[in-house]
């Protein structure tokens, strides 16, 4: 059996979670229980960590969040619908364009290494995250905002050791070029 390994985590969601307390303490969205019938109230939890919109897909009527955490773009998608409404589940969602700086490799090595993500090259090869939540039979909505603050972690923790390591490989500053010698 393959051990799983989180203690990169442990230290950034104990910062997380003593910081948010005061959240915890100020949000009304953060009574009852939480379904997939609740896309406002998930939206209200997702913009107390950045910007969160509601938004409807054209093709099924199915609604989405479009959101931003920490000057990362990403999606909450509500998935398992019936017609549009009572989702079951939600799926964050993040991705960056690649140009070839991430590799299968990179992905590879982030879903051995880690838990509570799935990562992957899309059908445009860009770098993609998903984070995957069950909402049947409904959550507290303290524990869907813990949820979106593991969804933090992992994006800061992705952006860090996949993201960002692969644009500077790719990317390299220019070397300096040694002062030509003087001559007399």
């Amino acid at each position: 059996m393959t051990a799983i390994r989180t203690s990169h985590f442990f230290p950034i969601v104990s910062v997380l979670a003593f910081a948010a307390a005061p959240l915890l303490a100020q949000s009304p969205a953060l009574g009852g229980m939480i379904t997939g019938q609740d896309v406002d109230r998930i939206a209200e939890i997702a913009a107390a960590y950045g910007t969160a919109e509601r938004r409807t897909d054209e093709a099924d009527g199915s609604p989405w969040i479009r959101a931003e955490i920490d000057g990362t773009v990403y999606t909450i998608s509500f998935l398992n619908c019936q017609g549009g409404q009572n989702c079951s589940s939600v799926q964050f969602r993040a991705w960056w364009t690649s140009d070839g700086a991430h590799s299968i490799a990179d992905m590879n090595r982030w879903n051995r290494e880690r838990r509570f993500s799935d990562a992957y090259l899309d059908s445009s090869d860009n770098a993609t995250i998903e984070f995957d939540v069950n909402l049947a039979g409904g959550v507290t909505a303290v524990n869907f905002d813990d949820t979106v603050q593991w969804w933090r972690a992992v994006l800061r923790e992705f952006r860090a050791d996949v993201i960002d390591p692969g644009y500077q490989a790719a990317n390299p500053p220019p070397t300096p070029t040694p002062p030509a010698p003087l001559t007399k």
